[in-house]
């Protein structure tokens, strides 16, 4: 390791300046591939790895910064090693869990190659436990970005880049990862390495591989792209009978988005954290949800529509994770409507309602929160459930047909490439020729709901109603009530209120006194009704 003083002063100067750190960086480097080479074992979490980077230089700089977890008291993390460039070793500082490498002087290309190498034991992002049957299994586990745990990269969602797995393990093992498989090869000591490829750019957040005694079979392609299913042996009847509904999944989004993304879908049982966790072309589902019966379907659904949005159309930055969680649940509500029927994604929007409300109690934020320093924190019902919501009130404010081609279009414009929430909003508007701004404005970047209030009389086939906004958050959100009134001999009225304003006061003739007043009948907004 080769440490001068005036390296030390620069790294130092770089990291004060840094605004945002990741999204600097993004302005002045961009990571094409990673060549990613471990080594795992049965007796012990040390790893021994490398990683190649090629980067490209977007503009001058004296030094790069990549994110690799340093040693800590704990004893885990990592210890670089050595740094190469030309096959020559550099010099490079290593602390606070950042990589700081050179930029050599005068350079002829703005691309660069350097290869790293370093060992530990990771402190997370890459999992090495036992699984519900007490055998050793080793998955990679990034979201939101502890890539860094295991691998030096720039760990966020707007750098991309393709990646190959070089993975050595005991032969016992089986092998998935990101891409497709191009050899193995059996090496001394009953070991084999497994070189994994992709051809297409994604997030860190989605390069993954995963190790563990798998029953694997592989299936007849989905418009040719390669299907398999990679469960523990003791689940194999399970497993076959809970992804045997994924060729009508991708084969539904593929015709309403477009092609299937990436070079083909894997689906596994892991010990990842999550429920289902949607790295790109083999997801990764939790140990215990395979069940065998159908239960998760609405998470298959869920992380195979996650393959357009979140792992080919990427979010920005963190802040925007609903472009990835709120359109891949609104797409998963969708497939239920369209594949299934009206009333079950109509039950869904209940329920999601619901959550948002009992959220909301707990944590009162918009959906784009940019104060939220703790990234899996972002995982709750505002990105998931009120994302959703929002292309809900979206569709019947400009109409599905313009709802699903802004989705599509947006799919177009940005695959293999990351998109904020500005980029949507900008080309719906485009589409309808609408300013939507006041829409996204109160449902996106305002937290909260309408909290409301009702007084109502009736007198002389007059109804009077009072609708008043309670919340204490926001003064008044902005939009159309729908509420069916109940008459005599069970004749119904339909009426639609526009609500702009803090209180309003609505006279209404009816025929007699309703029976019932139904707010919301068709579920179409998402508000808190506080005096039922």
């Amino acid at each position: 390791m080769f440490r001068v003083a005036a390296f030390f002063l620069a790294a130092f100067i770089f990291s004060a300046l840094r605004i945002h750190g990741n999204l600097q960086r993004d302005d002045y480097i961009d990571v094409l591939k990673y060549k990613i080479n471990i080594e795992v074992n049965d007796t012990t979490n040390l790893i021994n790895g490398s990683t190649g980077i090629t980067i490209v230089l977007k503009k001058p700089a004296h030094q790069i910064e990549l994110d690799l977890v340093s040693r800590n008291s704990s004893n885990t993390g990592m210890v670089v090693d050595s740094v190469l460039k030309g096959g020559v070793q550099i010099r490079y500082n290593h602390t606070g869990n950042r990589l700081h490498l050179p930029v050599p002087e005068n350079i002829s290309s703005d691309t660069l190659f350097y290869k790293i190498f370093y060992q530990g034991i990771p402190a997370d992002g890459l999992i090495m436990s036992k699984n519900m049957y007490g055998r050793r299994t080793f998955f990679a586990d990034n979201w939101p970005d502890r890539a860094r745990n295991w691998f030096p990269s720039f760990d966020h969602p707007s750098d991309r880049a393709i990646v190959d797995f070089v993975i050595t393990a005991p032969s016992h093992y089986q092998v998935i990862a990101t891409g497709l498989l191009q050899r193995k090869v059996n090496i001394p000591g009953k070991r084999t390495t497994h070189y994994w490829s992709t051809s297409v750019s994604i997030p860190t957040k989605v390069m993954v591989f995963g190790a563990a005694e798998f029953a694997v079979e592989y299936h007849e392609d989905i418009n040719n792209i390669p299907f398999s299913t990679w469960v523990y042996p003791e689940n194999l009847d399970e497993g076959l009978h809970d992804f045997s509904v994924t060729p009508e999944i991708v084969n539904f989004f593929s015709e309403m988005l477009g092609p299937y993304p990436f070079e083909k879908l894997a689906n596994v049982q892991s010990t990842t954290r999550y429920g289902g966790m949607e790295n790109a072309g083999n997801i990764f589902y939790h140990e215990g949800s395979i069940t065998g019966n159908g239960s998760l379907k609405s998470t298959i659904v869920h992380e195979i529509a996650h393959q357009w949005f979140g792992n080919s159309v990427t979010e920005r930055d963190w802040p925007h994770l609903w472009l990835s969680e709120g359109l891949a649940t609104w797409l998963t509500d969708y497939y239920y409507e369209q594949q299934i029927c009206d009333s079950i994604a109509r039950e869904r929007f209940i329920s999601h309602r619901n959550r948002i409300i009992d959220f909301s109690k707990t944590r009162l934020a918009p959906v784009v929160d940019f104060h939220e320093e703790k990234y899996t924190e972002l995982l709750n019902p505002n990105t998931y459930q009120k994302g959703s919501w929002i292309l809900h009130m979206l569709r019947q404010k400009i109409g599905e047909k313009a709802l699903v081609e802004g989705i599509v279009e947006f799919y177009n414009r940005h695959q293999l490439s990351h998109a904020c929430s500005d980029d949507f909003i900008r080309l719906l508007e485009e589409i309808t020729g609408e300013n939507l701004e006041q829409f996204f404005d109160d449902w996106l970047f305002s937290a909260g709901h309408p909290q409301l209030s009702f007084n109502t009389s009736f007198s002389n086939n007059r109804f009077r109603m009072e609708v008043v906004q309670i919340q204490q958050h926001k003064m008044a959100f902005t939009f159309p009530l729908d509420i069916r009134f109940i008459c005599e001999n069970d004749k119904v009225i339909d009426h639609t209120f526009d609500i702009m304003f803090r209180r309003h006061e609505f006279i209404l003739d009816l025929p007699s006194e309703p029976v019932d007043i139904i707010y919301d009948p068709d579920v179409w907004l998402l508000f808190e009704l506080m005096n039922p």
